[in-house]
């Protein structure tokens, strides 16, 4: 019996052997093999074309391009020289505005030269009232910077309580710099009731009502200075005349023009009488 188990254990023993066999030769024939020893063959690195790329000049080139890049990068941006500071900006164009003023507003200290953004320094310039423009120049060999700065000029003058006032072409008034230009428009207004609606009495005129008046003396050169108040608006006396006209706001300029020409030729044929031209609606009033 026992005889009989241990051939029956044999016999299992070579079939599990044969079976191994048959498994390790199929993953063999899948391989490639030294055709003189029929062993197992590995791939064979080759590194000639690696070496060779290593060793050519144009590999050298870009290393050594790559190593100057980083090199004059990390040179711009820690060398002082790249740096501007107080002495390295310039302001021209300046007759009343103080350099000073403008340094600090520029907020340019201590920026690297390239780094500079011509346009955020020229809002940042026109935060100024007093800067109508402002032109920025880069020089990039020796970290400059020239800035041309435009100064406001005032388009007419507005004669309040608080004092004259100068304004700017969209109605800002400021507080006179400088000497003031001769010969402008002056808006006689004591209480600042032509102020912009919703802005603080006598930080700025109505733009319209400014409009309106420059465009007043344009056709009628004589009338400065003109008055307003919070009646009848803008009003002035005629020139060589006795009338005075009520002009009123900034709207239908070129019908208040006909209907004040319409008044002055009644009044010229005898036609109506009277000392006050009221031009404010559809139809001259005289009164």
């Amino acid at each position: 019996m026992r005889l009989h188990n241990a051939a029956a254990r044999s016999r299992v023993n070579q079939k599990r052997r044969q079976r191994i066999t048959r498994q390790v030769r199929r993953f063999e024939s899948l391989l490639p093999t030294f055709p003189e020893t029929g062993r197992v063959a590995l791939p064979a690195l080759n590194l000639r074309p690696g070496w060779g790329f290593l060793r050519s000049r144009l590999t050298w080139s870009l290393l050594v391009l790559l190593a100057i890049a980083i090199a004059l990068v990390t040179w711009v941006h820690s060398d002082d020289r790249w740096f501007v500071y107080r002495e390295d900006v310039r302001f021209t164009g300046l007759t009343y505005l103080d350099e000073e003023e403008l340094w600090r507003l520029s907020e340019l200290d201590g920026w690297n030269v390239f780094w500079i953004d011509r346009d955020a320094v020229h809002d940042k310039l026109l935060q100024d009232p007093y800067v109508a423009d402002a032109q920025v120049h880069i020089g990039y060999l020796g970290a400059n910077v020239t800035v041309t700065i435009t100064e406001v000029e005032p388009v007419a003058l507005w004669e309040t309580q608080a004092g004259t006032l100068w304004l700017r072409q969209d109605g800002a008034a400021l507080t006179p710099r400088g000497s003031t230009p001769p010969g402008l428009l002056q808006i006689l207004d004591a209480d600042a009731a032509a102020t912009a609606p919703g802005a603080p009495a006598g930080s700025a005129l109505d733009p319209g009502v400014l409009r309106s008046a420059e465009a007043l003396v344009q056709r009628l050169p004589d009338v400065s200075p003109i008055r307003y108040n919070a009646i009848v608006g803008l009003n002035f006396l005629l020139p060589g005349t006795a009338y005075w006209v009520y002009w009123g706001d900034g709207a239908n300029v070129e019908q208040k023009l006909e209907n004040l020409a319409a008044a002055r030729q009644l009044l010229a044929e005898g036609r109506i009488e009277g000392q006050v031209i009221d031009v404010r609606f559809g139809r001259p009033y005289v009164k």
